[in-house]
């Protein structure tokens, strides 16, 4: 039973002694000082002050004040209530006048002790306590990268654009890929979205990187690969790239093997240039090879060299696996073993249609799936020239995990979605596809993932005449062959679904001393960010493993873990007022003149345009502490 505990909201689920932070106080050990961690806290508040207004600046600052001078056993005239009442007064005054939530929220964990128990604020000699502090914010809680959004935001307000580019990039290497196709959890979660429209948050990473027109866009000096140990990637994907980044911003030697000729994995292959452009990862990629990483292309590793033979020949003291999930399941439909001609994965699709290769014919064309891989296959194929494109989804347009501006762009340009399908027979003549028949699905109880399950109408069946075939309904898998040649026994190294066992935090692989992973061959098809964070973090393990370190998770990244999976927002917050400001406008080639060829659709924003947005952020920044 906790000895106070205030916190309102969900709570943060990791057994600790005492946590402080924006939700209040719960101290579950009385070994903790409370007078020792509330001062700590407001430290950590004061120095997190940006200074642009006055209460917080000052305010935050005295409190830190007054609160180390108690630690020290020095009351104000020699009577501590005094003190209490003066910290009451002053911590009221900053939580109702900040500007943002650093000076709204970081008073409430002293305003609860003052109210809860003030006797513990008396001044004496405290007992100094092992404290970790982690700042966030809800879009920095929602993102896999946990990039410092506001900040970056501030800058651009601020027009320190080549500052805010260097904040994105401290977490985020690739600003230009993830600023164009983002899945945007961080919008979702922003709090201008509670009254309001949510800050354009991934438009605004693309405009800091559209905005540096230098050939390398990192402006920091390159560092001497001054390391001995070398590193070899396998894998020039996101996950591949980030980790090749951030090794080589340490120091270290690091070479990525890549089977194919270009690098960028599933953003080059899997996302067409409409919506990337190959000249965006081609910057990025430059910027990656500034850093001292050489790419090896058109080596594929278990192939063409064992990881094996990496280790033990060519030199290499960690590999570090980012080999994606580059096939696709079947869609174990009636006849679908029987069509040798228009029927196809929305992977191979994508992956010939980024070559500039159109490997599918006809003027009718149903793509099978919900999510992005689906959407970029429809808006790919009206761009070869098909003048019927269908859609089908066995849930409904509330439940496609595509990216509701994605589906808006679909429908804008001219794809017909059929809902509460699901496919059951291909019709063909000869092994070519000629249409599809479909089971007409009711919504029933929500199965795991939260959204309902789609239920069989018996007796209902949909047909579709078609000349092709798509199916978009995931991605697989395939990394154990990568492992083959490896001491070990059995399926060494990969879990029951045969993804590569890889630790969340670290990226260490078990049974391995010198082998990590992340991105998709880790955790199965997730999104291009958390690919990046999976290389981040893993980069940072690797350079421990190397220099004779403990490879275990840190407390942050512990404690950020333990974040992500609650609400920082609470219910009883007050939300912001309504925003009246118009959003950005999010300029975009006119529909008719788009389908002509692969030119980027949307188009990006002058500097007035981008500060203003900016100047809507919050700055929702709120700290927590916990007490070990």
């Amino acid at each position: 039973m906790s000895i106070i505990d205030t916190w309102a909201g969900d709570k943060v689920s990791i057994e600790t002694k005492a946590v402080m932070g924006f939700g209040g106080v719960t101290i579950n050990d009385s070994s903790v000082d409370v007078l020792d961690m509330i001062r700590a806290y407001m430290d950590k508040a004061a120095g997190e002050s940006c200074g642009q207004c006055f209460p917080c600046r000052s305010g935050l600052k005295n409190i830190a004040k007054r609160l180390n001078a108690l630690c020290e056993g020095n009351a104000s005239d020699n009577n501590s209530e005094n003190d209490i009442e003066y910290l009451a007064n002053l911590a009221k005054v900053v939580m109702s006048s900040a500007r943002c939530d650093i000076g709204q929220t970081s008073p409430k964990a002293l305003l609860d002790i003052i109210e809860n128990a003030p006797n513990l604020l008396a001044a004496r000699k405290v007992t100094k306590g092992n404290y970790t502090s982690l700042v966030t914010a809800p879009c920095m809680n929602a993102c896999p990268g946990h990039v410092d959004i506001p900040t970056y935001i501030e800058n651009i307000r601020l027009r320190q654009f080549d500052e805010g580019l260097s904040c994105v990039m401290d977490k985020c290497s690739m600003p230009g890929t993830i600023g164009r196709v983002c899945e945007r959890p961080c919008e979702a979660a922003c709090k201008r979205g509670q009254n309001g429209t949510p800050i354009a948050i991934r438009h605004l990473k693309r405009f800091l990187f559209d905005k540096n027109t230098s050939p390398n866009i990192i402006k920091t000096e390159v560092a001497p690969l001054a390391k001995k140990q070398k590193v070899a990637v396998v894998g020039a994907g996101p996950a591949g790239l980030s980790c090749a980044y951030h090794l080589s911003k340490q120091s270290f030697p690091v070479t990525i093997f890549e089977k194919q000729q270009r690098s960028g994995g599933m953003a080059k292959y899997g996302i067409p240039d409409y919506r990337l452009p190959a000249a965006v990862l081609k910057k990025e990629v430059a910027c990656v090879q500034a850093l001292g990483c050489e790419i090896q292309y058109s080596v594929d590793v278990g192939s063409d060299v064992s990881v094996q033979e990496l280790l033990e020949q060519k030199g290499y003291s960690a590999v570090f696996i980012a080999s994606g999930a580059p096939d696709a399941p079947s869609m174990r439909c009636e006849n679908e073993q029987h069509c040798t001609t228009g029927y196809i994965s929305g992977i191979e699709y994508l992956n010939e249609a980024t070559r500039g290769n159109k490997i599918i014919h006809g003027t009718r064309v149903v793509v099978v799936g919900g999510g992005n891989v689906a959407m970029d296959c429809v808006r790919t194929a009206l761009r070869h020239g098909f003048t019927d494109v269908q859609i089908i989804y066995r849930r409904t347009e509330l439940e496609m995990p595509a990216d509701k501006l994605e589906i808006h762009e679909a429908k804008l340009e001219g794809v017909t979605f059929n809902f509460l399908l699901a496919p059951t027979k291909i019709h063909h003549a000869n092994g070519c596809v000629t249409g599809i028949s479909c089971q007409k699905m009711e919504l029933g109880e929500a199965d795991a993932s939260g959204r309902r399950s789609p239920v069989p109408i018996e007796g209902e069946i949909f047909e579709l005449e078609c000349d092709v075939i798509i199916h978009a309904i995931g991605q697989k898998v395939t990394v154990g062959y990568i492992l083959g040649g490896l001491s070990g026994e059995g399926n060494a190294g990969l879990d029951k679904y045969n993804n590569l066992e890889a630790d969340p935090f670290t990226g260490k692989v078990s049974s391995f001393n010198n082998l990590f992973g992340g991105g998709d061959c880790a955790t199965g098809p997730k999104t291009l960010i958390a690919a990046l964070a999976a290389g981040e973090r893993a980069a940072l393990h690797i350079a421990d493993y190397l220099e004779g370190k403990e490879v275990s998770a840190s407390k942050i990244e512990i404690l950020e873990h333990a974040l992500e999976s609650i609400k920082i927002v609470d219910d009883v917050e007050i939300a912001p007022p309504t925003d009246l400001t118009a959003s950005i406008p999010l300029h975009a080639l006119p529909v008719d003149e788009r389908l002509y060829d692969f030119s980027e659709v949307e188009q990006g924003s002058i500097d007035a345009e981008a500060c203003k947005e900016a100047s809507r952020c919050l700055r929702c920044f709120r700290i927590l502490m916990v007490a070990s």
